[in-house]
């Protein structure tokens, strides 16, 4: 028999675990503004919340137009765990956790969005998940450069 590899999410499956991936974001943003004196934490902070704010409507609109439930942006048993070291850090130690855990929830991310935008089972999700993907991509990016920058401070 034949491994056919990971089995691909459900609608619900994926509408859940990418709203959650947006909750996540925007939780981990709002304790970057509140927590970090850096410009350039800060600014990448801001810049989730405006564009994670955009996909998750466009998430909400996808399952809307498929008739499935709309999600609310949330954050899971992971996300919360990375929220709770972000929050008992400060300084420098904050802005460098927070830099490491974009670029793990934004690699995870991408490999969602990837999936199923090649094979998820709907239409109106798999075209946000390909409309997320460049986002996800850009964001990755910047918080590799971040990392790397805070690192070498």
């Amino acid at each position: 028999m034949l491994n056919e590899g990971p089995r691909m999410p459900t609608p619900q499956e994926f509408i859940s675990s990418a709203a959650e991936s947006d909750g996540y974001e925007l939780a981990a943003a709002q304790d970057a503004l509140a927590q970090s004196r850096s410009p350039q934490v800060r600014m990448f902070a801001q810049q989730m919340l405006a564009e994670h704010a955009r996909t998750a409507q466009a998430l909400r609109d996808a399952a809307l137009a498929s008739g499935l439930e709309p999600p609310l942006p949330h954050v899971g048993g992971d996300q919360m765990r990375f929220l709770a070291s972000l929050q008992s850090l400060r300084g420098s130690e904050f802005d460098l956790e927070y830099a490491r855990q974009q670029v793990l929830a934004h690699t995870s991310a991408l490999t969602t969005m990837r999936s199923y935008a090649a094979d998820g089972s709907d239409p109106n999700l798999r075209r946000v998940a390909a409309f997320a993907m460049p986002i996800i991509e850009h964001h990755l990016q910047m918080a590799r450069q971040m990392k790397d920058a805070l690192g070498a401070a």
